[in-house]
């Protein structure tokens, strides 16, 4: 068992690629840490803005990933060259709060848990309607998954070594831009029954800033990423029961009844059909997606939920299209290799 009382040490570990604007915020926040005996390792992945140079400033030991690009390739050459027992990785774009990595540290200490995950708070620096949306989306999703999983988040998670050594680390050939760079991870975690757990008392605030054309591409290649994985890993028909990684299953099922509703429109449009379906067809989704409505309404308000319905309706549209693409993508390159 792991006992802070016994000198036990963290790592921290931080890839980073042209995040100066975050990457002070994200140190300074560990640095306030309750938990002290932490080793902070800032992995440059090539940038060409200051980034290292403010990793230099708040004393942590930087390296530069000299291997090639990604994160998952800077997550493990931090890996290597760290000390603890205890492996934390974050984004450079998030900030701790002062018992996140106290909390991370219990957690691994108490019963069989080999990782833990933790979640974004509600709290969201950047006021605009879209990063608002994404970050309530992204703790949603995440608080209505079980305690147990089989994912990873590199965002923020904390991973026993003698664990992370034994799965062989991250997959290198994975993009971080594609969304499934990390949680592939928690896969082989779980065909090797290796127990991670979800602890939402693990807080850290996202600081990324999302435009809607950023929100638009971040979603495509996000939905495609995960739909090839999990085509790869035979859940594509399961994901409808029990959802995929933090992808819950209204959501799917959402994404899908989205075209009809399209459908719908054009029919209506073109005078095929008659509005009232429309109409009852838009109830239907709404009535489908009413508890994530009501958190959106708690978390902001009425008006700022009413504002996010169309985002949340876009969303699923562009899940869609990167979804279907996502299945492609696998499925050619299944038959490829053959």
């Amino acid at each position: 068992m792991y006992n802070a009382e016994k000198n036990l040490q963290v790592s921290v570990i931080i890839p980073v690629k042209n995040g100066n604007k975050t990457l002070g915020a994200c140190l300074r926040s560990i640095k306030r840490s309750y938990f002290k005996n932490i080793e902070i390792l800032v992995v440059d992945d090539h940038s060409t803005d200051n980034s290292v140079e403010i990793a230099e400033s708040y004393n942590c030991k930087v390296l530069q990933s000299s291997e090639g690009d990604g994160a998952n390739r800077a997550r493990n050459f931090g890996a290597k060259n760290a000390k603890g027992e205890i492996l934390i990785f974050l984004d450079s774009d998030v900030e701790v709060r002062s018992d996140t990595i106290q909390t991370i540290v219990e957690t691994l200490e108490t019963g069989n848990v080999d990782a833990v995950v933790g979640v974004y708070s509600a709290q969201h620096r950047n006021e605009n309607i879209v990063s608002q949306y994404k970050n309530l989306w992204i703790r949603f999703s995440y608080l209505k998954s079980p305690p147990a999983i089989d994912w990873l988040f590199g965002a923020v998670s904390g991973i026993k070594r003698d664990a992370f050594e034994k799965i062989g680390g991250f997959n290198v050939e994975l993009l971080a831009h594609k969304g499934h760079d990390d949680i592939e991870l928690g896969k082989r975690f779980a065909q090797a029954n290796l127990n991670i757990a979800l602890n939402v008392d693990v807080e850290v605030e996202h600081l990324k800033h999302y435009t809607l054309c950023s929100f638009i591409k971040n979603e495509f290649h996000r939905s495609s990423g995960f739909a090839e994985l999990a085509t790869k890993l035979g859940e594509t028909t399961q994901s409808l029961k029990h959802g995929f990684v933090n992808v819950y299953p209204v959501f799917i099922i959402s994404t899908i009844f989205t075209v009809v509703l399209i459908g719908i429109l054009l029919l209506s449009i073109f005078g095929k059909i008659s509005y009232w379906f429309l109409a009852g067809g838009f109830g239907l989704y709404l009535i489908a997606n009413i508890r994530f409505l009501n958190y959106l309404e708690q978390a902001r308000g009425l008006f700022a939920m009413l504002v996010m319905i169309p985002i949340l309706f876009l969303d699923h549209i562009v899940c869609f299209v990167g979804s279907v693409i996502g299945v492609i993508k696998s499925f050619v390159k299944i038959h490829t290799k053959r």
